[in-house]
């Protein structure tokens, strides 16, 4: 079977990553070795080895019922199997967001369902992705398409409720029925909150994951979809359908839950206009047909407001049938594989851009303290060896004077450590400011409060101003972090400064503690609070259940941006001073080391030789040292996927009869 193209770089980018997983494995024995390591450096290397290692390409489908976003699934990812794999039929298939992964932890095919029960526990989707005895759990039999075909339809099952049972679960709101004079008794609503199936397709055992949402109204109900799982995945595609346009509904989706909240990306936000093949007519010109399409397509942007490069016109149906049929022609009329090579060349090397970068961001800076430091350790060997070689000849008052020189550099050496000591107690004093300001108790303490409140304020505009008073104070809290941390950043730099300037330490840049990350996360927050709060689908939605769940998770997100802040400002302020620590401790041993050699030599001559030849071998263990972390850093730097001139350029579709 002849692989795509995404599938080759897929398998190109999981090799690149077990070589990064290599080189930093290589790394962390040698910082033990040296007696580099500290608590924050093993931290920092676990957690970017457990980031490579569980790291998942994630592409989410988002669409309105019956735009054809299932069967573009099955037409991208499963076209192998000859038939489709997701049900596909029209209607509405997806009832509940589907997740599609494989658990390399588990290693079986499986599908959990989630009951649409749990929505009356005030837990999140990710605290129940956790608890396994939530979940309706199935095993997918491979040997059998009808039992797969069978689970796998349990996505899209729905249950008749009473109209109460379906209000207390927040998907009935009398105000949203158009005929009042026959009062509802019955609706039908999802069987199923959430599904996760596991299985063992190629790609997904590479790591690809894909997120099935199922309309406007799933994104509105489930908050954490748009806050989190969406904004998280590397591609959105947005499905429209063609014959259809850009409806009120879709435009609704695209503003408060798709384009909003996606900020300023622009790689991974993707339009598809499905269902091209209904413009189809044998009886226009094949030109004028094109020429239509071109017309909505740019309709399409100017509406969305996005580039209409952005915009991929195609038919899924008529794309997955090609596949199984292997009809080159019709694959190429569907658009199907201009859509596959832009998930491909733009969209993976755009992750794995960003993969590295943070690699060679947070590993590099390490090896970087860990060169400059072998670099200043071969600059003072190198100082005392010419410092020995130049006494051969001297006469010992020469050596004497040399000795007292010494002595009064180190007494000086040792103010200035002094010195540091009392900073380093303000630099503790700042701390405790910051910690304050980054107080977890105090600040559920605010949110507890507030949250009272919310609950006595059951009209828009009480919950606006509440939400509005907690927002101002978590935007206080985060202002006083701001200000402390910079404080704390303005003495860290003065200690290393004056140390490198005044004794010759090497120039090493400490880790800083930044905040700027997570003030803008809040303040993205925040605007994603206001947006989904006025919209119209949450007016029309069932009120207070709505609004309360959406605040609880608005809430819930801001909780765990300072937590994430109090983690990372814990780890900096108990390491942010190890590096010069440590070089502090090396040099006042290379003085100490310095001085015995000079009261030797005054006092026989015979060491001086053993001292110089000692000098020499240890410059050349320096020097190896220096020459296995520059190429550690090389390999960190410079490894990446397979290019386009190095890797074979594959056809999209397999020939291979489908099985």
């Amino acid at each position: 079977m002849e692989t795509t193209r995404l599938k080759q770089q897929l398998h190109a980018y999981e090799q690149w990553k077990v070589k990064l997983i290599q080189t930093i494995q290589e790394y962390q024995p040698w910082l033990e070795e040296h007696g580099m390591a500290t608590p924050e450096t093993r931290r920092r290397i676990a957690s970017c080895l457990n980031t490579l290692k569980e790291d998942r390409l994630t592409i989410a489908f988002a669409a309105e019922f019956s735009r054809g976003k299932t069967e573009l699934i099955n037409a991208i990812f499963f076209a192998d199997y000859g038939h489709r794999l997701l049900p596909s039929t029209p209607g509405r298939t997806t009832m509940c967001p589907t997740e599609l992964f494989y658990d390399s932890a588990v290693d079986a095919a499986y599908i959990r369902l989630l009951p649409i029960e749990t929505r009356l526990q005030d837990i999140s989707l990710a605290e129940l992705k956790e608890d396994a005895a939530e979940w309706v759990h199935y095993p997918l039999n491979l040997e059998s398409s009808k039992q797969i075909e069978e689970a796998l339809s349990q996505v899209g099952e729905i249950k008749r409720v009473t109209v109460a049972e379906a209000g207390q679960l927040g998907l009935y709101d009398d105000e949203m029925e158009i005929d009042q004079s026959t009062p509802t008794t019955h609706v039908e609503i999802p069987r199923w909150r959430h599904a996760l199936i596991s299985f063992p397709h190629p790609l997904l055992k590479q790591g690809l994951c894909i997120l099935d949402t199922p309309g406007l109204n799933a994104l509105g109900h489930e908050p954490e979809l748009t806050l989190n799982i969406l904004p998280e995945a590397q591609a959105v595609l947005f499905v429209l359908a063609a014959d259809t346009g850009v409806t009120r509904s879709d435009l609704q989706m695209w503003q408060h839950h798709i384009k909003r909240f996606q900020g300023n990306r622009q790689h991974g936000l993707i339009v598809v206009m499905n269902k091209v093949d209904m413009l189809w007519d044998e009886l226009r010109d094949k030109t004028d047909i094109q020429n239509s399409i071109r017309k909505q397509q740019s309709l399409t942007a100017t509406i969305l407001g996005v580039d209409e490069g952005s915009i991929f016109p195609v038919s899924a149906q008529k794309g997955l049938v090609a596949k199984v049929k292997q009809d080159d022609a019709l694959l190429n009329r569907s658009g199907l594989p201009e859509l596959e090579t832009y998930l491909s060349d733009n969209i993976l090397q755009e992750k794995q851009r960003i993969l590295q970068d943070n690699t060679a961001t947070d590993i590099g800076e390490l090896l970087e303290d860990s060169s400059a430091i072998i670099s200043s350790n071969l600059k003072q060997i190198k100082k005392e060896y010419l410092e020995l070689k130049s006494l051969s000849n001297e006469s010992t008052e020469i050596i004497i004077q040399l000795l007292r020189k010494l002595q009064s550099e180190k007494a000086k050496y040792l103010d200035d450590v002094a010195q540091f000591q009392v900073n380093r107690h303000k630099l503790k004093t700042q701390a405790i400011l910051l910690r304050n300001a980054l107080d977890l108790d105090e600040l559920d303490r605010i949110i507890t409060e507030s949250h009272a409140n919310m609950l006595e304020n059951w009209t828009t505009h009480g919950l606006k101003n509440e939400m509005q008073s907690l927002f101002e104070k978590l935007r206080s809290r985060m202002q006083q972090v701001t200000l402390h941390s910079e404080a704390l950043r303005k003495l860290v730099r003065m200690a290393y400064h004056r140390f490198q300037c005044d004794h010759g330490f090497a120039a090493i840049q400490p880790k800083m503690f930044s905040v700027m990350k997570y003030r803008l996360e809040l303040q993205t927050l925040f605007k994603e609070a206001e947006a989904f709060r006025n919209s119209t689908i949450t007016m029309m939605s069932i009120k207070h259940f709505v609004v309360k769940r959406f605040f609880n998770t608005i809430i819930d997100s801001a909780r765990t941006i300072f937590v994430r802040a109090n983690k990372e400002a814990d780890n900096w302020l108990d390491t942010a001073l190890q590096p010069l620590v440590y070089q502090i401790r090396d040099h006042r041993d290379m003085l100490e080391r310095r001085l015995k050699n000079l009261r030797e030599i005054s006092n026989s001559r015979d060491t001086l030789q053993l001292r110089i030849n000692e000098l020499e071998k240890e410059y050349k263990v320096q020097m190896r040292q220096l020459t296995a972390l520059r190429n550690m850093q090389n390999r960190l730097i410079q490894s990446h996927p397979a290019t386009d001139e190095e890797r074979p350029r594959p056809r999209l579709v397999s020939n291979r009869s489908a099985t």
